[in-house]
């Protein structure tokens, strides 16, 4: 589920296992929300059942040069409880925004049937994804 999402993608291109060249990799499929700018979005993984995940690994799109998407603000990784309630992970690190790498923050492990990815896009800016993957205790989960 998403937020919002620019054309058809409807969210396939987050976990497509294609690794980028680069942010700014036009060659992969993306996900962006286009044309949402300076706003909060988020995009969510539901699983069909419940996993126990321990981290997640960004790549951000950032086409500068090119077009106005760009790394977000910030963001937050937030979990689905038992009750079906969003709660924030407790994360063990800086959730980061560099290009051209995966960003990875690892959380004290929790079991859920749903992650989310809270982003603050940055003022004027649009901004999107070109893969999320979930880690698992010592396996990727997704």
């Amino acid at each position: 589920k998403v937020s919002h999402v620019w054309g058809s993608d409807k969210g396939e291109a987050l976990n497509d296992q294609i690794d980028p060249a680069g942010s700014g990799d036009h060659e992969v499929p993306r996900f962006t929300w286009w044309d949402h700018k300076g706003s909060s979005e988020w995009v969510e993984y539901e699983f069909a059942e419940t996993m126990k995940v321990s981290g997640v690994e960004v790549y951000w799109f950032d086409d500068r040069g090119r077009g106005s998407c760009r790394v977000p603000a910030s963001w937050k990784v937030l979990f689905r409880d038992s009750g079906g309630n969003w709660k924030p992970v407790d994360a063990k690190g800086k959730f980061g925004v560099e290009m051209d790498k995966f960003n990875a923050v690892e959380f004290a492990p929790v079991e859920t049937n749903g992650l989310r990815l809270e982003v603050k896009l940055q003022d004027e800016f649009s901004g999107g994804i070109l893969e999320w993957r979930v880690v698992g205790l010592g396996e990727q989960a997704m």
